[in-house]
């Protein structure tokens, strides 16, 4: 296993770190992953530069943070089934994950990590944002932490999102199920606080509030977590590697390049109970 000199360099003030000196290409040695580990906790994403891996070397880097978890409704690569392509194709004008989320919410118990890395990405724009939710809810007041300990929401799957032409959705059930969470989720690793919902098309409303009464909160949650002062931006490049924490993560892919191919490969790590 490659013993590596690990250059960890914060990308803004509050999340995320580029990871300089590592070779995915290799297995890394213990004491080598245990530092991106803590890397990862610290920064809630982080990113590796000029990675030249296969599917199966890719895979092999994220069995290292636990199991890995197949998409229930897109399907993977036919040699490699646990990596999905994520493919906007130069006439789509949609993209996948183009609101702010967090991974596979819509299930009982989602992925805690997820990793992306970039085939082939447009001369500019496809960049990706990030935003802290731990950070999000420490900046809340008193009150309004104390109002929302105990709710929890119905989370389902959306069916009628607009997704890439690429995209290979699979078969849906009529009635996708229901998931309930708790919308404040405690980290199980840092012990730490965070913001946990989804889009509206996916976080319907908070149990024992109708759709309508549960709107004015989550839409004020959803604009603050979506201030710049909790949120990175990262501008991919061919070879970059990410990788981020559901837990305390949410994401958004901006769709800012039509006319331009963007092909990303995606494992998803876990699943986790968020209690």
């Amino acid at each position: 296993m490659a013993s590596n000199h690990l250059d960890i360099q914060p990308i803004s003030g509050a999340m995320g770190a580029e990871l300089h000196g590592i070779d995915l290409s290799q297995p890394l040695d213990s004491d080598t992953f245990g530092e991106v580990h803590q890397a990862l906790l610290d920064h809630g994403a982080i990113f590796f530069r000029d990675q030249d891996i296969t599917p199966a070397q890719q895979l092999a880097f994220a069995r290292r943070w636990g199991d890995v978890h197949l998409h229930p409704h897109i399907q993977g690569l036919p040699e490699q089934p646990e990596v999905f392509p994520i493919v906007k194709d130069v006439d789509d004008v949609v993209t996948l994950g183009g609101e702010w989320h967090t991974d596979q919410m819509f299930t009982d118990t989602p992925v805690r990590a997820t990793m992306l890395y970039a085939k082939e990405v447009p001369p500019f724009g496809g960049d990706t944002l990030f935003a802290n939710a731990c950070r999000a809810y420490d900046a809340l007041s008193d009150g309004m932490k104390d109002m929302l300990a105990d709710l929890r929401t119905y989370n389902q799957y959306n069916k009628k999102k607009k997704r890439a032409a690429a995209m290979q959705v699979t078969d849906i059930e009529e009635e996708a199920p229901w998931a309930e969470h708790p919308l404040i989720r405690v980290h199980s690793e840092t012990g730490r606080k965070a913001l946990y919902f989804c889009y509206e098309g996916i976080t319907r409303h908070i149990v024992g509030m109708t759709e309508e009464e549960s709107a004015p909160l989550l839409d004020f949650l959803r604009g603050h977590m979506a201030r710049p002062e909790h949120t990175c931006r990262f501008r991919w490049e061919v070879g970059s590697l990410a990788v981020w924490d559901n837990r305390s993560v949410q994401h958004l892919a901006i769709n800012d390049y039509n006319g331009y191919r963007r092909e990303m490969h995606r494992i998803t790590v876990g699943p986790e109970a968020s209690h």
